[in-house]
């Protein structure tokens, strides 16, 4: 099971141009990589502008072949810790879009961004100012009393999303 992220960029009239991305979510995982490899807002438009995806930086492709071993058996990883594939490629994200999906760019306003959309857990944003801040999704759940037409009790209950500021380990 991924840990779902949702990876935005603020635009001047301060609303957000965001994408989904279902792997690796947590500030250890795509809050390291962006901070690492998305330092200046053309890398990060041209990385949202490819739309959603599975990993925010991999070296396989959706039919890259089999992970390469070594004679001991263990995976075969570059320079920079990737385990390598036959036919795999240079690291960068893996998008829905190669394999036929639609690229589902979200702009929304700021409050939009940090909902629960496709179920992520933590939202990160490239600001004005050039820093990448990270906020983690909480849920918790409210209970409503509720009266049914026989007179008997119920409850709704809703799950609502609050963003929590976190910190995105050096």
């Amino acid at each position: 099971m991924g840990t779902r992220s949702r990876i935005g960029i603020e635009l001047k009239d301060h609303s957000v141009v965001s994408v989904y991305c279902h792997w690796d979510g947590y500030p250890e995982g795509n809050g390291r990589t962006l901070v690492k490899h998305y330092q200046d807002r053309e890398a990060v438009k041209a990385m949202i502008d490819g739309g959603s995806m599975s990993s925010l930086r991999t070296r396989n492709t959706w039919d890259c072949g089999p992970m390469l071993k070594d004679a001991d058996g263990e995976y075969i990883r570059d320079k920079d810790g990737y385990i390598m594939s036959e036919g795999d490629r240079d690291p960068q994200p893996q998008y829905h879009s190669e394999r036929g999906e639609e690229l589902e760019v979200l702009h929304s306003t700021f409050d939009e961004f940090c909902k629960d959309i496709m179920g992520e857990e933590y939202a990160y944003l490239y600001s004005l100012k050039g820093e990448w801040k990270c906020w983690k999704f909480e849920y918790k759940e409210v209970k409503k009393n509720d009266k049914v037409t026989e007179g008997h009790d119920s409850v709704i209950r809703n799950w609502y999303t609050y963003p929590v500021r976190t910190e995105i380990p050096a």
